[in-house]
């Protein structure tokens, strides 16, 4: 370490001269101590240094030459500069030994200050709180166009339109201004869909996760947002909130609202569907080509209200409404080719429609009082986010209150006529074709809890029978009466097949995926409120295909175009056709 240090200062002396100086004089060998000064700084030193028995006359002379080749060199360029102007100071040559030397005091102090501060420790690009925050966000513009058939129905009732109404919608006084869906008007839309979230690690065993979104409404099927409306300002909703435990490599936990556990298709749930509740993941055997993965979970779907009815001190209650949910996966590779099956039950608790005790025409509950609000005993239990296709009723009793023989009011919700519980059977496999990522796959459902029985169960009527999905027989349109009864046209059983060519979601450029599907949904196979919401303009009781592809454009970057072409199964006529040209952004 000396050694070199006398090296650079030796150098330094060596290179440097007066103003304006072309030239420095060659260094003379080390003699003896007891010689004459020499006018050479350098030389002086040396002489000084082994005078002293710093170091020796061989290294002293080694010392000098070694300095003498860098300034050599350093003169070698200064020679091809061009004279300094009159009054600059010109720099000497400074020797790398001496340049790395500063370099590291400089990082180090750097360093050192950036760690007080908190900008960074050795070795980390930022402070951990940073590490361990993950940010995520995408955008979505689309331009929709639905398309109707001339022959389609045009008096198709909006049930969810009737249940969304605060107090229920009045057959008796409003009979003219039923709700109508359009069936028959084609109509071109532009939507867009922006999502912000992020995930954060607490520690190496939790993780917090929440994201914002927008959408028109509450709705649990879609984030989408319509442009228009004067320009007024968008809705933006608490979309995913959760917390993640991973206790064991092998075992997870979700609380919260979070993004959907299970393995399925939008045959069951639409792909914006977030759960609220709990779930246990758990990877009981997870080895290179082989895993099984058991999965469930509790979720809450209506805890009902505290204060029902609200305005009365008689206050009543209806049974919350659960989905409980199990699944079953299992994947095996075999070479190239990898197969994986899944098997799912959802329980969906109370969510049937139940009959009211008599209910007075003016809206009032028998047993009440003369100034309670229009509320009947089970209003609790009516349909929730309807869409279009499941079976549906009216739940409230209506009586006419003595001595009056005409009603003067009959508001009412819809239930729905079947329990569901739900087999899902999921099976894909995944290959390549000439080097092609290929992926065929299918998806059954059935409702488990279908029974005609429940079809009149509050028998002949006129509250409690079904007046959806029913086919009149011999102008009665009542399914339960002993005379000529109407037939009620539903179906438990749902199937889908597609295959998949290309990436499964193409993020850079010239990656790209194409998709053919095939779809058959019975009225009653799943619950409406809850599959996909473009396939048929959302609902059950739909067949049909849904054919497009997926270019990307850049990082993170695509777009996708989408033609879905479907029919009804049963009932009146309706038959749609949507198309859809998305560009998608994302990190």
């Amino acid at each position: 370490m000396m050694y070199r240090l006398l090296l650079a200062i030796a150098a330094m002396l060596a290179t440097a001269s007066p103003a304006g100086a072309q030239t420095a004089p060659a260094a003379p060998s080390v003699k003896v101590p007891g010689e004459q000064p020499s006018t050479n700084a350098m030389v002086n030193l040396i002489r000084l240094l082994v005078k002293q028995g710093t170091i020796t006359r061989e290294n002293g002379e080694a010392l000098l030459r070694e300095a003498e080749a860098e300034a050599g060199q350093a003169r070698a360029v200064q020679d091809e500069l061009a004279p300094a102007a009159p009054g600059t100071v010109p720099v000497p040559y400074v020797p790398e030994v001496v340049r790395n030397q500063i370099r590291d005091e400089i990082k180090g102090e750097i360093l050192k200050q950036a760690q007080a501060e908190g900008w960074a420790a050795p070795g980390q690009k930022a402070p951990s709180w940073v590490e361990n925050f993950h940010p995520n966000a995408d955008f979505r513009m689309r331009g929709e166009g639905d398309f109707f058939s001339k022959d389609n129905a045009n008096d198709i009732i909006d049930y969810a339109a009737i249940n969304d109404t605060s107090g229920g919608f009045d057959f008796f006084n409003d009979i003219n201004n039923v709700p109508i869906i359009n069936t028959r008007e084609d109509r071109q839309r532009l939507k867009f869909r922006a999502r912000l979230g992020f995930e954060y690690d607490v520690d190496p065993h939790a993780m917090i996760g929440i994201r914002l979104a927008t959408g028109d409404d509450t709705s649990p099927i879609s984030t989408n947002q319509g442009l228009g409306g004067g320009l007024g300002k968008r809705n933006i909703w608490l979309d995913q909130a959760y917390l993640k435990l991973t206790p064991r490599k092998w075992a997870t936990a979700l609380v919260g609202r979070f993004p959907n556990p299970f393995l399925s298709t939008e045959l069951v749930y639409d792909p914006d569907v977030n759960f609220d509740g709990a779930l246990v993941d758990l990877h009981p055997l997870d080895r290179e080509g082989t895993s099984v993965t058991l999965r469930g979970g509790a979720f809450p779907l209506d805890f009902g209200s505290a204060d029902f009815p609200t305005t009365s001190i008689s206050k009543r209650s209806y049974r919350s409404k659960w989905l409980f949910g199990g699944q079953v996966e299992g994947s095996q590779k075999f070479g190239d080719v990898k197969l994986t099956a899944a098997a799912a039950y959802y329980d969906f608790q109370n969510v049937q429609g139940q009959l009211s005790a008599p209910c007075l025409f003016n809206g009032q509950t028998v047993g009440i009082g003369t100034n309670d609000p229009v509320e009947c005993s089970t209003d609790g239990t009516r349909a929730f986010s309807l869409q279009k296709g499941n079976t549906l009723f009216f739940i409230r009793n209506m009586v006419v209150p003595a001595p009056d023989t005409l009603p003067a009011s009959n508001s009412q919700f819809l239930g729905l006529t079947y329990k569901f519980r739900l087999l899902d059977l999921n099976a894909s496999v995944d290959f390549t074709v000439a080097g092609l990522p290929v992926r065929f796959y299918g998806d059954y459902v059935r409702n488990l809890a279908f029974s005609r029985r429940d079809e009149c169960r509050y028998g002949a009527g006129p509250n409690g029978i079904p007046v959806t999905n029913v086919v009149a027989v011999n102008g009665s349109e009542n399914p339960c009466s002993t005379v000529s009864p109407a037939k009620v046209d539903s179906g438990n059983e749902g199937f889908l097949a597609a295959l998949l060519i290309g990436h499964d979601s193409p993020r850079k450029f010239g990656e790209w995926s194409a998709l053919a599907e095939y779809r058959y949904v019975e009225t009653d196979a799943v619950l409406d409120s809850l599959t996909h919401s473009d396939f048929h303009l959302g609902g059950t009781n739909a067949k049909g295909y849904r054919i497009g592809g997926t270019l990307g454009l850049g990082h993170g970057l695509n777009i996708t175009v989408m033609w879905m072409s479907s029919d009804e199964i049963t009932g009146p006529p309706l038959a749609i056709d949507v198309f859809q040209l998305d560009v998608n952004g994302e990190f």
